[in-house]
């Protein structure tokens, strides 16, 4: 079965049409924790599996245009959000009120866990919701996602909106 990311007409799942993207994060996508993510809805009807893909393959192919580490740009965005939970109902849960600022440590911890990461990949996923959360970026890939990230979020969200008001009339 074909994945795509938002806006995208290449099917992500072959090296053929994936423009080196499906070669770089393979053993990600067929992982049992990073294909769990697709439980959890990220923004209006978005997975947080597809949001992660649409995040990841758009960081791939900005870094790949700017010579940066495409690869750890790719991965990153991947692990980015991989928080294993539903955000939606996170703080009645446990009282973190604040997941917008936490979440990017405890994704860290947990593609730590389960997967190598260069020191790259580290600071992409723990600065990602940078200015939210406060160090500032150590690498031009994690600028990347950090714009990316925001980019995909609107997209999805609209997309939400959007299909809500036309599904009305």
């Amino acid at each position: 079965m074909p994945m795509y990311a938002i806006g995208s007409k290449k099917n992500l799942l072959s090296s053929e049409t994936s423009d080196g993207y499906y070669d770089a994060v393979k053993d990600l996508l067929e992982n049992e924790l990073v294909l769990k993510m697709k439980e959890f809805t990220q923004h209006g009807n978005t997975s947080t599996y597809q949001h992660c893909v649409n995040v990841s393959y758009y960081n791939y192919k900005l870094c790949k245009f700017f010579k940066l580490d495409s690869r750890a740009g790719a991965r990153a965005g991947l692990l980015h959000d991989f928080f294993l939970y539903d955000w939606h109902t996170h703080s009645k849960e446990t009282g973190d009120h604040f997941h917008g600022m936490t979440h990017p440590k405890t994704a860290l911890l947990n593609a730590s866990a389960h997967f190598e990461l260069s020191s790259c990949e580290k600071d992409i996923i723990l600065k990602h919701m940078f200015p939210l959360t406060i160090k500032p970026p150590s690498y031009k890939e994690t600028v990347v996602i950090i714009f990316v990230d925001k980019y995909c979020g609107f997209i999805e969200t609209a997309a939400h909106i959007f299909s809500r008001i036309f599904r009305r009339k």
